[in-house]
């Protein structure tokens, strides 16, 4: 009987160990799934940083790098034009052109006055003033100037000048640049300058321009 009684009084305290140690093995599981989980958040805290990061920094190269704006020429219509080829060889041509200025930016363009020369073998005949001027953020600007260009320095014994006048076809060069500021987000100021280099044939018998090309 005795034998009995110490069984039945040692039995409950082998139970209460056991549940006391399946407690600390669900606490220290738990404390290992909260610190996966912090862990998990803090990575992925980490990779949403680096994704925006990316981002700004992508945005920063596209829209904050300044691109050089283009200076053309895009039509040109003869108004007036003399010419002789006999023992007085000149020309005098008065033509309207066309000129855009074309922003890329993601901010406006401020351009100075400039001033377009124009040339008959290196030789310069005429000239045209274009007023300063803005140009919003991702648009083009166009305007109209009227040119009257003439021989009067170009060399009257010049074979080329004769020949070219008997031929009719002028060739006739036009070169500009154009200086100014970029503007973006209000505080960030660029200077940037673009050239004009165009060429273009001037077709006597037809009183037209032809071959416009733009470099």
């Amino acid at each position: 009987m005795e034998d009995k009684e110490e069984h039945h009084q040692t039995h409950p305290l082998t139970c209460t160990s056991c549940h006391a140690r399946v407690e600390k093995e669900a606490e220290s599981s738990e404390k290992a799934t909260k610190l996966k989980n912090r862990l998990l958040y803090y990575l992925f805290l980490v990779a949403l940083t680096a994704v925006e990061t990316g981002v700004i920094l992508l945005c920063a190269l596209t829209v904050l790098k300044s691109k050089t704006p283009n200076f053309r020429v895009r039509a040109v219509a003869v108004e007036a034009l003399r010419v002789s080829n006999t023992t007085n060889p000149f020309f005098s041509i008065t033509f309207k052109a066309e000129f855009n200025v074309r922003n890329k930016n993601f901010g406006h363009f401020s351009y100075h006055n400039t001033t377009v020369y124009f040339y008959y073998e290196d030789v310069k005949i005429g000239k045209a003033f274009i007023h300063k001027a803005q140009v919003d953020a991702r648009s083009t600007r166009k305007f109209y100037i009227r040119v009257k260009l003439t021989s009067s320095y170009v060399s009257k014994s010049s074979l080329l000048f004769i020949q070219d006048l008997k031929s009719g076809v002028l060739p006739i060069t036009m070169q500009a640049k154009m200086t100014g500021k970029i503007t973006l987000l209000k505080l960030l100021k660029n200077d940037k300058s673009t050239n004009l280099n165009c060429n273009m044939d001037v077709i006597v018998k037809k009183r037209q321009l032809k071959n416009l090309k733009c470099k």
